[in-house]
């Protein structure tokens, strides 16, 4: 075959030509899947995650938030009050003991110094979460999170000795009303009418009403109280017509309002979201609203709240805000800050968004204009000349006080806090993050950087050699090489350390017919080039085939690369990490006196090598380690000493196989660990599964774990463990009986149970293991006509029938009258205490804290097979959870963290955020058994960790069915007609009779 012409791009690896070496590396701008020839981004990826990715573009650019699972309404609070400056700089005044005394402001300070100084592009929120034990996994309401956590600052902050600081929450966002009662006889106020109440939001209905003027004239509209209703007036001391409203006292510096967005359903007792379009002021005067009007109470659209989705207890939460020091609007969505530009939504003024932008952002802008989206005229308008705004999911607006005048609160000037920077210890903090996230960059820039220039070099010296791999045919210098090998060689980003040509040897060190065509023929300037990187390589090559002739150099070389010590020790020398190989080729081979160790000792495998070989290896070693190289002639004699403590050795050795071989002989049907029939009648003993799975094992060891294995547990010892101290009974079941054919066998299991074996085995056992054989744990066969009739404490396996196969039993069970057959064992099962431990041991079960189930959503009318089947399975664990729903062949999948304390009400809020299907519409299922108790917990309904639920939406299959079942009634109907008319027609009744019966179609 060398005669065959040189191959030039078949594109292929042609076996019968020796010459052809195409195929080996992909085509020009070709790559594979897998190896040196991969993608470079492949190769890139395969390095771990890039953490430039989430580096900050600049401290201008806002950072995002760590979702965890289900924390958006956290984050989106958080990001409106760190925006906030004022209250960004009251919390970084706090004192450091205060912070140390108080955990969630301590958490807070250190959030809030990330997100001002911090180099990554989104922060991780889990200390502060955890600080405030917010369950992660469920999703709250935003204002109901930001109501109860300024109550939480207000109670914290009040021990700091920080004026701005310990007063901020009421500064900024605390507001005064009063509730006015007054008499339309005497027009007097109630008493009551003076008291002024704190508020920190304002509750907007917005069902019905367009804009935010229409909510507040709502807000502060005049109640009457007349009718039943009447007022008891203090003055006019008898009940009379009043009026009632609520009157604006004082202002904060931001206002919050809360949007009603969701209206309590009686009829279905859930909450309904009202997604109609909303429109709002960029600029707002609030002075005509106070109980004294001014015209210095300005206040500008500051941040926007977003609810998106439809449903009241699921969906997501994003957060729009207006940048205080440049004006830019954000949005904040998790992780994702997003530059909006001077609108709020991403749009320019003046420009209504198109339908694309509705979608997306949930969302809409209108124009500059004194009317709403809808064009009607908004009565009492406080903002005719400001931009108005419209939304479909907007849920909170804040508005920030830019003038205000002698009536708005008047404490406000306490509070001034312009400092921006840092504290020292949070400064400090942030500094080593920063250099802890640098230094992680670097370090993978520089690992990308090394491995692309590796890769780069790597891929031009595997061309520069297969460009040259072809030998001219009538040339004679050339080296056959395995083609296997030079395929892996050209393939793997780390090439092999030596060439391997063993799978085209044969015993004798030759090529066998068979293997003519796994070989090619290497050229010798490819094979320099090969070796060019292994210098003693080369020179062993080169002198072995100078001092012996070529066809026996290459075969001597063959023999040294696979001497493994020898290989170890010529990679070893170009290396400048210490290790033993070092030390020199016949290191291993000296035993502890100094002398040969015997070849048959661990690690005492070598290899004769001519004299001029082992001068050059001698002269290669460094001068000062050369004298304690030892010399070992090949007429050396071994360590006699060495020699007679490994007879020794393999003396035991021998003496424990005989051991072993004796047992697998006198216990040949155990060795094979496979049932065998049982016979009724017969005595039997019961052994633990494990004690047998151990003993099957250590007798079965052989070679090198003859003696490394260890023995088996005392048999005695595991057998009387066994029998409990309160009524001596079994603390273990026998495994399952099945009935099959007409034969009685026993399941099998390694782990669990106990197993029959003969009677026979169990006094072998007695004696091989030094256990009492009257100790033992003896059973029999017993059959009975029905469960009524088994005996009371036996041990009562269940048994898997294969349809009326047991009917046909022999005769003699036959003659018994037997139906089913049960073990009796000695003695008696104790039910007592194996049901207490698996009792306890299902109580430590349920009781499991955030660990993950799975649930599927059935598009069909019933569950597949393998989804019912799957909760049988536990499923393993992702690194990283997610909420996201996924596709499946059946629907999809979500995977949810719960605990057993989680009741199957919160298991269909999670179901309902996830993949959007109303609460009471699911059908939740596991396996076969619907779950229908909302208010039971998981534990009660037996749902452990890595369980498989599935549901499915009544709403949508529930109407399919009724519509499915009306059309068959319909069909049914149609049939009975046209029957009951045919037999009319085909009766005996006189055609008069028929003209008198009336009856509709």
């Amino acid at each position: 075959m060398v005669w065959k012409p040189i191959c030039h791009g078949c594109h292929g690896n042609t076996k019968d030509s020796p010459n052809c070496f195409c195929g080996l590396i992909p085509t020009t701008n070709g790559v594979r899947k897998t190896g040196l020839w991969q993608k470079m981004q492949e190769i890139v990826r395969g390095l771990g995650p890039n953490p430039s990715r989430d580096l900050r573009d600049s401290t201008e650019t806002p950072a995002g938030l760590t979702n965890l699972g289900a924390t958006c309404y956290a984050n989106s609070i958080l990001q409106c009050l760190y925006m906030n400056s004022s209250f960004r700089s009251g919390i970084f005044s706090l004192e450091l003991d205060v912070l140390k005394k108080h955990p969630v402001l301590d958490q807070l300070a250190q959030l809030f110094a990330q997100l001002h100084s911090s180099k990554m592009a989104f922060i991780d929120s889990a200390p502060f979460i955890k600080a405030l034990e917010l369950d992660n996994g469920v999703q709250q309401d935003s204002h109901e999170f930001l109501t109860l956590f300024l109550s939480l600052l207000e109670q914290s902050l009040s021990h700091s000795k920080v004026p701005g600081a310990r007063t901020i929450v009421q500064h900024l966002f605390c507001g005064s009303v009063s509730h006015v009662t007054r008499c339309s006889s005497c027009g007097k106020d109630s008493a009551a009418s003076s008291k002024m109440e704190d508020f920190y939001e304002l509750e907007l209905n917005i069902k019905g009403l367009n804009n935010l003027e229409e909510s507040l004239n709502d807000y502060f509209s005049e109640e009457a109280l007349d009718g039943d209703n009447q007022y008891f007036c203090e003055s006019c001391q008898k009940r009379v017509d009043a009026t009632r409203c609520i009157k604006l006292q004082s202002l904060p510096p931001v206002v919050n309002f809360q949007l009603k967005r969701y209206v309590f359903l009686p009829k279905t007792t859930t909450k309904k979201k009202i997604s109609s379009t909303f429109s709002f002021p960029g600029q707002l005067d609030l002075g005509k609203r106070l109980s004294n009007p001014s015209t210095g109470c300005t206040y500008d659209l500051a941040a926007i709240l977003i609810h998106k989705g439809t449903g009241a207890n699921s969906g997501h939460y994003v957060a729009h805000i207006k940048d205080e020091s440049n004006g830019q609007w954000w949005e904040f969505d998790d992780e994702t800050v997003s530059k909006l530009g001077l609108h709020p939504f991403g749009e320019k003024p003046g420009k209504a968004s198109n339908k694309d932008d509705q979608k997306s952002h949930g969302s809409t802008a209108g124009s500059v204009t004194n009317n709403n989206s809808n064009g009607h005229q908004e009565a009492g308008s406080t903002s005719t000349t400001a931009e108005m705004f419209l939304s479909t999911d907007a849920y909170m607006l804040m508005y920030k006080c830019t003038s205000k005048d002698s009536n708005a609160n008047e404490s406000n000037k306490d509070m001034e806090i312009n400092n921006e920077s840092l504290p020292h210890h949070l400064l400090k903090q942030i500094d080593e993050l920063n250099a802890s996230y640098m230094k992680s960059c670097q370090e993978y820039q520089s690992k990308k950087d090394s491995h692309l220039a590796y890769i780069t070099e790597r891929r031009q010296e595997v061309k520069s050699i297969l460009t040259e791999a072809t030998a001219d045919p009538e040339d004679d210098s050339y080296f056959w090489i395995s083609t296997d090998w030079l395929r892996q060689w050209a393939d793997n980003v780390t090439p092999p350390s030596s060439i391997d040509n063993g799978p085209i040897q044969c015993e004798h060190g030759k090529v066998p017919a068979s293997k003519v065509t796994s070989m090619k023929r290497l050229s010798s300037v490819a094979w320099q080039k090969l070796f060019s990187k292994k210098q003693h390589l080369l020179v062993i090559v080169q002198m072995v085939l100078l001092t012996l002739s070529q066809r026996h150099g290459i075969a001597m070389l063959i023999s040294l690369l696979f001497t493994p010590r020898l290989t170890h020790w010529l990679r070893r020398k170009n290396a400048d990490i210490p290790s033993d190989a070092d030390n020199g080729p016949t290191s291993p081979l000296i035993c502890c006196h100094g002398d040969l160790l015997p070849e048959h000792a661990p690690g005492a495998k070598r290899v004769s090598v001519p004299e001029s070989l082992w001068l050059f290896l001698y002269q290669t070693i460094n001068e000062k380690k050369a004298d304690d190289i030892t010399t070992f002639p090949s007429d050396c004699q071994p360590c006699e000493i060495c020699n007679q403590e490994l007879s020794d050795v393999a003396s035991v050795e021998g003496n424990l196989r005989a051991v072993k071989l004796k047992q697998r002989q006198n216990h040949e049907r155990l060795i094979s660990g496979k049932s065998f029939a049982l016979h009724p009648g017969q005595k039997y003993y019961l052994v633990p599964s494990s004690w047998l799975s151990e003993w099957r094992a250590y007798i079965t060891a052989t070679g090198k774990n003859v003696s490394s294995l260890p023995e088996p547990q005392s048999l005695e010892a595991i057998v009387s463990s066994l029998i409990c101290e309160k009524h001596s009974r079994l603390l273990q079941r026998p495994l399952d009986l099945v009935c099959k054919r007409g034969n009685i066998t026993q399941k099998t299991s390694n782990t669990d149970g106990l197993t029959i074996i003969p009677e026979y085995d169990w006094k072998l056992f007695s004696e091989e293991w030094s256990a009492t054989p009257e100790k033992g744990i003896s059973a029999e066969i017993a059959f009975s006509k029905s469960s009524q009739d088994k005996l009371p404490g036996s041990s009562e396996a269940m048994l898997i029938m294969d349809g009326d196969l047991c009917q046909s039993l022999d005769d003699a069970n036959d003659d018994l009258g037997a139906r089913e057959p049960y073990l009796r064992t000695d003695p008696e099962v104790c039910e007592e205490c194996i049901g207490e431990r698996e009792s306890c041991a299902l109580l430590e079960k349920l009781n499991y804290q955030n660990e993950e189930i799975h649930v599927y959503l059935v598009r069909g009318k019933e569950a597949p097979k393998s989804i019912k089947e799957a909760s049988k399975a536990v499923a393993v664990s992702d690194r990283r959870t997610s909420k996201r729903s996924r596709r499946t062949g059946s629907g999809n999948s979500i995977s949810l963290k719960v605990s057993g304390s989680t009741s199957v009400y919160q298991l269909k809020l999670m179901i309902w955020e996830s993949l959007g299907i109303v609460k009471e519409n699911q059908k939740l299922h596991k396996g076969s058994v619907e779950i229908e108790d909302d208010f039971a917990t998981l534990a009660d309904k037996s749902i452990f960790p890595g369980d498989v639920l599935w549901v499915r939406d009544s709403e949508i299959y529930e109407n399919r069915d009724i519509a499915d079942e009306i059309s068959e009634q319909k069909s049914d109907m149609l049939q009975a007609e046209e029957g009951f008319r045919g037999t009319l027609l085909t009766s005996s009744i006189s055609a008069q009779l028929c003209q008198d019966v009336a009856f509709s179609e």
